[in-house]
């Protein structure tokens, strides 16, 4: 082979650039190389189709290609052959002399390259032609990537003034390669299409090759500058040349080709910026007016008004004006009075565009005035500060949404930020005017106007020309919020007097330091005298009905009954159901199996049906005593559910009631009591404030008569005292503090009695923490919400500080933490450390959330039943937040438009989440109601289920940061990955879930939950970092099959901080075996829970314990879950060794086998511990296990002998928790309890439960 081709030497430099470990400077050489041989290809390329469509043949250009070609190939030859060894794994023989030499003779053939390129501008355009449309877009990408990598590589060398050109021809490509594109495939009238592309089209083509030939053999040479300074800009003026003719031309293409709003305006907007660069003179008016005036006029000629009267007529003005400026624009600049004539041409265009654009206003737009909107008037900063973020991202990866305003949002941007800084001075002020009030008012709808504006840039089917005119009115609302500012600061000398105190407490309650087991205060003898009546009386079933009005302190007395070591001892079996108005009979059996002793599987509990779940209750229960409460119940129907699920087997077992229903217990035939608890009289309002301030500390003398003073005020019911305690909580002693807590509850006439301790709570709430208030108003009343769904819809909404240095997961929980300590939410559950996991409203506080909410138009609740169907008819709804409270029977479909929501959250009474035999609801169910919804950004369809799949119109809300969904659906559609601003995405389904590739594709995605499993393979990505999931914290349940996929799935999720994943059984395992998956590649990992998912365990079980050889664990991982994976004993000792361990569960079969050895030196960060359903009998440890430990919890481990002694000597040990083990084992944990109190430990303490 005496010469290699210039294809065969570019694609064995593309083999070599893939090889591992390569030098970064023969890296560099090929990048080189590879740029250097594509531009030699084009021009070879270009003279063959040249000559080939002359129609003689032109010697002088083929002796040049000849000549080119053959002096290339000859020095590629050694090239080539040093590649091939390399690639076969010998040395790089010789490289270093090859590559320079093949580049030296690329040198050489330069000047004539350029000669040739020069002359080729001049040749007639039909020297060139493309068979098809696809062809002459090849060459354009052809050139466009030759032009970016010349750029690219050689930044540094680059002369400025060809950079500048080469911006200049890379803006006309992109352009020409767009609307060829966009024409050429939609466009109705081929035959002018065709005539467009030879005319134009091929000689622009050519001439773009030639001018990107000259950039490129100009690049670095300082020698031709002053000729190419004088040649390139007349070149690139030939390039697209605006003339009347072609503009025309333009102009029917874009009429008779129909289109999608985005894709429009970025052909029209390339259009008109081509069309003033091709001017080439010097207007008098501003370009940015005349800019916007042009895309106001196509984008209206484009896609007019559907229906008007008028139609016609602004079509043909508009057309008239836009050819007219086209014109005045391509005329060359000759005398002084043809550029007088064409600016004042430019003038009365720009005068006629807007009047034009009032007449439009008032006929489609006519918008309501800021001071007039129906937008949130709740943390107008913290909204400001989201939407000024929202908007940066907005310009930095979706800039070419907005391809009119880009410098203007720019400018809104600085004008935000001094809003913003205006409305903190006037906070920062005591002030009651009414001026700045309404200013700020003003100032924080203009904000929600701005997003709405913006956003629907971003929006298909909102024509471009209405987004212009909306972006104008905010631009002069925007300056006449500028003038009254600097009149308010002016009058008011707001800003520049140093900020006084406030009534606001000056801090934040972060610091507060509450217990998380709070200790329930007060109703002693209440509670003593209904432990009586639960442990007297008939041997049969009874209930008693604790009954009182709402705060007065009904679950709180239930609650310490039920905690009350009396109660824990006598009774087998305690559980506790919170009932409410929104109960499911599901709900209420899941929530008691789950306090009972019996130790099911969460995953295995939600996939029983309603009826299994009565009979594994009824088992459960069975020859047990046991004490249910069921909290805050309505109506008899709700026992009805359970009754038959809870055993009478005469040994004395009880039911608790908390309800305002005096009449309950005689609505059910079964024997009961009632207690009647009634507001606190006397002193004991003040006892039970003292008690929650103070705990057993005496209350300063100085406070005695106003804190005497302020309880009055509560009206003796427990809530409002407890609300008023948290306030006064924060400055316990401030004898001031106190004192302006009593003056406003006695100066608001509006708000007396409990309301009003309720009303100075929120007022006195941090404004953050408000929205985060409120929102609770979105749930049904009554409702138990989890902390994550909570937390993670905040973020969505933007509550959450973005600009702290705390991830907002940390920010969020200490937001539900003050709020918690304020005594505004009650707490459902928590985590060992105290962590909140679930939470709700008292019903009196859900009231309060849900007025202020609609007063302050924060958000809206539609409630929808059977006798309401019309509710949600076909009707306008323009409030920011639209919440739907629905009954599971309602059987009319969804139909509200929602054009201007922001969020809809969808809640409903459905009895049975996946398993109602009555699917009436979720058949009747359409999203097609989702159409309108484009401005979106958090959509919570969770609680409805899809049988249609997967919900099309979703895709195209493209401001959804998130979204919820349940239904059967198995796949989820590639378009998801359109969704660009998506950070959380939740899927409830009883099916697997298959992800598309395109999910590699969504950067801003943080978060991903889907219930069942879900399925994502690598996709066809080459580059490994284009497909980086860097923004992903948590990931559940992801599938892991079992080959060399899992390791690079893992590396994609660097990032991941919390995991979830379940290992796939199959056949293929079976024969070569399984592996633990390799996670250390996920550095900042910190949760793990793994588990099986094959249907026979105990084979799984035993062939996973063969094959298996080691742990790969991140060592930053602090909590960590395993489960059905039957793995030896042997292997723990790995977990033993991670340094930042500290809650280990272990659950159904983890690991197998009879003994466990836990060594010295092993588990030293470990404070939480659990082993359920594991058949381990000998369980062994060194004479110092777990330093660290606080809580032990062995569940249904019925082989195990004995707790290892040893844990007596544990000096943290707080709790040692036994559920279904055996006597032995309870034994032993009462000797290491005796030994602990002898130690002198006296928090520790032992919980067996039977």
């Amino acid at each position: 082979m005496n010469r290699a081709s210039i294809d065969s030497v570019t694609d064995q430099l593309s083999r070599l650039l893939c090889l591992p470990n390569l030098p970064l400077h023969m890296k560099q050489q090929i990048q080189s190389l590879q740029l250097e041989l594509r531009f030699v290809k084009m021009f070879c390329c270009c003279l063959k189709n040249w000559m080939a469509a002359a129609d003689h043949e032109n010697m002088h250009l083929g002796s040049v290609r000849n000549s080119t070609e053959g002096t290339v190939e000859a020095s590629g030859k050694g090239l080539y052959n040093a590649g091939y060894r390399a690639i076969i794994g010998k040395d790089f023989k010789d490289w270093e002399l090859l590559a320079s030499n093949m580049l030296r003779e690329v040198e050489k053939c330069k000047p004539t390259i350029r000669e040739t390129a020069v002359s080729l501008f001049d040749l007639s355009s039909q020297f060139i032609a493309f068979r098809a449309v696809d062809e002459i877009l090849d060459f354009i990408d052809t050139i466009l990537m030759n032009l970016k990598d010349l750029v690219s590589l050689k930044d540094e060398v680059i002369i400025g003034s060809v950079k500048e050109q080469i911006e200049a021809l890379e803006g006309k490509l992109r352009f020409l390669r767009n609307f060829v594109d966009f024409a050429a495939r939609r466009c109705s009238k081929q035959d002018r299409m065709e005539d467009f592309l030879t005319t134009h089209v091929q000689a622009w083509a050519r001439n773009s090759a030639c001018l990107s030939l000259l950039c490129w053999t100009d690049s670095m040479n300082k020698d031709k500058e002053p000729q190419r300074n004088a040649m390139l800009p007349q070149l690139l003026l030939k390039i697209m040349p605006c003339s009347q003719a072609v503009a025309e031309m333009y102009l029917e293409l874009l009429k008779s080709t129909p289109s999608d709003t985005l894709l429009m305006g970025e052909i029209v907007s390339g259009f008109v910026d081509s069309l003033l660069g091709n001017a080439g003179i010097s207007l008098k008016v501003d370009l940015a007016i005349l800019r916007e005036g042009l895309l106001f006029a196509l984008t209206f000629l484009v896609d007019p008004p559907k229906e008007s009267a008028r139609k016609t007529e602004f079509a043909d003005m508009v057309e008239s004006l836009v050819i007219s400026v086209i014109c005045s624009l391509h005329v060359a600049q000759t005398e002084d009075g043809t550029t007088k004539a064409r600016n004042d041409n430019l003038s009365d265009f720009l005068e006629k565009i807007e009047k034009l654009k009032a007449e439009v206003w008032e006929l489609f737009i006519a918008m309501p005035n800021s001071s007039e909107s129906n937008f949130p008037r709740t943390n107008g900063m913290g909204f400001i500060d989201f939407l000024m973020g929202n908007l940066n991202d907005m310009m930095q990866y979706k800039a070419n949404h907005i391809p009119f305003a880009e410098h203007k949002v720019m400018a809104v941007l600085e004008e935000l930020s001094c809003f913003r800084s205006f409305l903190q001075d006037a906070e920062n002020v005591q002030n009651d005017y009414q001026e700045v009030n309404a200013l700020q008012t003003r100032i924080i709808n203009l904000a929600y106007q701005v997003e709405n504006v913006m956003n629907s840039c971003a929006i298909s089917g909102i024509p471009i020309w209405h987004q212009i005119i909306c972006f104008s009115d905010i631009q002069e609302e925007i300056k006449f919020c500028g003038t009254e500012i600097m009149t308010m600061k002016q009058k008011y000398n707001i800003g520049k007097q140093i900020a006084v105190t406030t009534s606001k407490l000056a801090h934040s309650s972060r610091g507060n330091n509450s217990k998380f087991d709070e200790d329930v205060v007060g109703f002693k003898d209440e509670a003593n005298q209904i432990i009586d009546l639960l442990t007297s009386g008939s041997k049969n079933r009874e209930i008693v009905s604790i009954v009182g009005m709402p705060g007065v302190g009904k679950t709180t007395l239930a609650r310490k009954i039920y905690n009350d070591p009396s109660t824990t001892s006598y009774f087998h079996e305690l559980a506790w159901c919170y009932v409410s108005q929104v109960y499911t009979s599901r709900d209420l059996l899941l929530a008691i199996l789950k306090c009972l002793s019996v130790s099911i599987d969460d995953v295995k509990l939600s996939k029983m049906s309603n009826e299994d779940l009565e009979e594994q209750l009824r088992r459960c229960l069975l020859k047990q005593r046991y004490l249910v409460v069921m909290d805050d119940i309505w109506d008899i129907k709700a026992w009805n559910v359970v009754k038959q699920s809870l055993p009478d087997d005469g040994n004395r077992s009880r039911i608790i009631f908390t309800t305002q229903n005096h009449h309950l217990i005689s609505d059910d035939e079964g024997s009961g009591k009632t207690y009647l608890l009634s507001p606190l009289i006397e002193e004991k309002p003040w006892e039970f404030l003292q008690e929650k301030i103070f705990h057993k500390d005496a209350c300063p003398q100085e406070l005695l008569e106003i804190g005497k003073r302020i309880v009055e005020h509560c009206e003796g019911l427990p809530l409002a005292i407890t609300v008023i305690a948290g306030l006064l909580a924060k400055e316990k002693k401030n004898v001031g503090w106190w004192k302006q807590v009593e003056a406003s509850l006695s100066s608001d006439s509006t708000t007396k009695g409990y309301m009003g301790a309720i009303e100075l709570s929120y007022k006195h709430l941090m404004d953050y923490l408000k929205p985060c208030f409120l929102y609770f108003g979105a749930f049904r009343k009554g409702e138990v919400i989890g902390a994550r769904k909570l937390t993670l819809l905040w973020n969505a909404e933007g509550f959450v500080n973005r600009n702290q240095r705390s991830c907002f997961e940390v920010v969020a929980k200490e937001y539900l933490k003050e709020l918690n300590d304020r005594s505004l939410v009650i707490v459902s559950e928590r985590s060992f450390n105290g962590g909140i996991k679930a939470c709700r409203l008292h019903d009196l506080l859900h009231k309060f959330c849900s007025k202020k909410a609609k007063d302050e138009k924060f958000l809206h609740v539609l409630e929808r039943s059977e006798d309401s169907d019309h509710i949600l008819n076909p009707v306008k709804h323009d409030q920011y937040r639209l919440c739907i409270h629905a009954e599971s029977t309602a059987s009319g479909s969804l139909k509200p438009a929602c054009q201007r929501v922001s969020s809809l959250l969808f809640f409903r009474k459905r009895d049975g989440y996946f398993y109602d035999d009555d699917d009436s609801y979720a058949s009747n169910f359409s999203p097609d109601f989702l159409e309108s919804c484009k401005l979106i950004k958090v959509l919570d369809l969770k609680s409805v289920y899809l049988h249609s799949g997967f919900p099309k119109e979703i895709v195209s809300m493209v401001h959804l940061r998130y979204v919820s969904i349940g239904g059967s659906f198995t796949e989820v559609p590639a378009s998801i990955a359109n969704l660009w601003n998506l950070e959380t995405f939740v899927v409830a389904s009883t099916k697997t879930i298959y992800l598309p590739d395109t999910f590699w594709r969504m950067k801003n995605l943080k978060h991903v939950d889907v219930s069942e499993m879900a399925i994502i393979s690598l996709g066809e990505y080459e580059v490994e970092d284009s497909c980086q999931m860097d923004n992903v914290e948590t990931f559940s349940s992801l599938a892991f099959t079992q080959g060399g996929n899992t390791e690079k799935l893992l590396r994609r999720f660097r990032r991941l901080r919390k995991l979830k994943c379940e290992i796939v059984e199959s056949k293929k395992c079976r024969r070569k075996g399984i592996q633990f998956p390799a996670l250390a590649s996920l550095e900042d990992l910190e949760s793990l829970k793994v588990s099986t998912n094959g249907s026979h365990d105990q084979v799984f079980y035993s062939w996973m314990r063969i094959q298996f050889q080691a742990f790969n664990f991140p060592t930053k991982l602090k909590k960590l879950t395993l489960c059905k994976l039957g793995l030896p004993w042997t292997a723990i000792s790995t977990i033993g060794e991670l340094l930042h361990l500290e809650v280990l569960k272990l659950r159904e079969g983890a690991f197998r086998g009879q003994r466990w050895d836990v060594g010295d030196e092993e588990f030293l960060e470990l404070k939480f511990l659990e082993l359920s359903n594991m058949d381990v009998v000998l369980w062994k440890a060194s004479y110092t296990p777990f330093p660290k430990l606080e809580q032990l919890v062995i569940e249904d481990c019925s082989d195990l002998e004995e707790i290892p002694f040893s844990f007596s000597e544990i000096e943290g040990l707080k709790l040692i928790q036994l559920r279904r083990c055996s006597y032995d084992v309870e034994d032993s944990a009462q000797q290491i309890l005796q030994e602990q109190r002898d130690s002198g430990n006296p928090e520790f303490d032992v919980l067996i439960l039977h």
